[in-house]
């Protein structure tokens, strides 16, 4: 390994040569549970591939990272005190196509004075949108102000919608963007369901729910409390908040390690919500397999968030499943997934996670040694499934992080990330991207990381 192309480790010296629910699972990175034994228990952490417009497995490839700020419309809006401006007034026999620019045009003056609201932390304001008998939506919007308001949300933007009839009032799915800390971010298009009725030339919010069934971001359904640093922000229920200096410190120095395996420009801010039993099973939907201690989900495909599963942290490991996780989110950043690829992007977290220590070190290398008598060394097929049980999730990743690791130690860290760049970012099957970016045929290359894991393993 060339000096030049080795990641450095936390203290600013070179390392040594160094989950998606899907069907089955295309990206799971949980941590695999190694039975308590005499080790800490550590959970595992997955990439979740799916995308929260629809909560539709896999993503769709974009370039570059997207930006948001608030539209420039709203804010006009807002700074002329949401007053809608010259739509004209549906008469009898007019099309629809007038009722709903009218209709949009005062919505959007409503959604103007919560606009500014929310970024002025007047909850009051932010409120007085909403007819003071819907209760529902009253108690909604107050939790998502509040918990937003905790994660410093810096900017919010709505994509474009069109408003339709129901009956005397009108129904609107809304896409919106929080940023936290900073004003600019990568869009997440959270969907949220609204009815509004026009009164006195105003509209009045008069229903409110989430746009997901399932279950979405936890700032929208859940009261939080959060601390941001200078790349992560925290967040968690008041029942947890005597953690969030713990979990800020270790997703602040996790952030440093992550950043560096980012493909393009690293995200603006890190947010990594740390649940409590009950919202493990709710936020994002849920639904993980029981040796699910974390997961990355990109929420939009340049967009990632991390969940942390507060039974099984705080006891080991958590400055692991930090980097782990982070890693996911700069690495795979604006990816559109790859071929039989869950041991690259597996590996490449593990390699995060261990940040420069040797791999003698791994806490797998027993499940490794069993797993591989009997593995049919292909990389490929060593994904794990929600059933799998916890000894051999351990041995898979094991084989993941073993492979990245003699990958990095082989052909040094540039080579090595242009060719996950190609693999997960491009769309290239490893045959056609380890020469194009490696200089070696797959089939050698995948011999010659075989034989490392085995060697390794012992």
């Amino acid at each position: 390994m060339n000096a030049e192309d080795a990641a450095p480790s936390a203290d600013g010296s070179s390392p040594p040569p160094v989950p998606v629910p899907g069907a089955p699972y295309p990206y799971p990175t949980l941590w695999p549970d190694p039975a308590l034994l005499h080790r800490p228990r550590r959970r595992w952490g997955w990439v979740v591939a799916l995308v929260a417009t629809g909560l539709t497995l896999a993503c769709a490839a974009v370039g570059g990272l997207a930006v948001v700020l608030v539209p420039p419309v709203l804010e006009q809006l807002a700074a002329a005190g949401g007053a809608p401006g010259g739509a004209p007034s549906p008469q009898p026999g007019d099309p629809l196509s007038v009722r709903q620019a009218w209709a949009k045009e005062r919505i959007d003056a409503a959604l103007a004075v919560q606009h500014k609201a929310l970024l002025g932390g007047d909850e009051s304001g932010y409120l007085s949108v909403v007819e003071p008998t819907a209760a529902g939506a009253l108690d909604g919007l107050r939790i998502q102000f509040r918990s937003l308001r905790a994660m410093q949300v810096a900017a919010w933007s709505d994509r474009g919608y069109q408003p339709s009839p129901t009956g005397d009032e009108w129904t609107v799915r809304l896409s919106s963007t929080p940023c936290f800390v900073v004003p600019t971010c990568a869009e997440s298009r959270t969907p949220s369901v609204m009815r509004w009725r026009i009164e006195d030339d105003r509209a009045v919010l008069v229903h409110w729910e989430p746009g997901e069934k399932d279950g979405g971001p936890p700032w929208q359904t859940d009261e939080l409390v959060a601390l941001a640093g200078s790349r992560t922000v925290v967040a968690t229920t008041p029942v947890y908040a005597r953690h969030l200096p713990t979990l800020l410190r270790e997703a602040e120095s996790a952030a440093k390690v992550a950043d560096r395996y980012a493909v393009g420009a690293a995200p603006a801010r890190y947010p990594v919500y740390y649940a409590d039993s009950r919202e493990w099973e709710r936020w994002y939907g849920g639904k993980l397999p029981p040796w699910a201690g974390g997961y990355a989900l990109p929420v939009t495909a340049d967009r990632y968030e991390l969940v942390l599963n507060g039974d099984y942290l705080l006891q080991a490991g958590l400055g692991d499943l930090m980097r782990h996780e982070l890693t996911h989110a700069a690495s795979l950043t604006g990816s559109s997934g790859g071929y039989g690829a869950w041991w690259l992007v597996e590996g490449l977290a593990e390699e995060a996670a261990m940040n420069g220590a040797q791999p003698t070190r791994y806490e797998a290398l027993a499940e490794v040694r069993t797993f591989v008598k009997s593995w049919k060394r292909d990389l490929a097929l060593i994904a794990p499934g929600e059933q799998t049980s916890d000894d051999e999730v351990a041995a898979r990743y094991g084989v993941a992080y073993l492979a990245v690791h003699r990958l990095i130690a082989r052909f040094g860290f540039a080579k090595a990330m242009a060719f996950f760049k190609n693999v997960l970012h491009q769309r290239r099957e490893p045959a056609l991207a380890a020469p194009e970016t490696l200089g070696v045929s797959w089939a050698a290359m995948q011999r010659d990381l075989v034989d490392y894991v085995r060697r390794t393993a012992g």
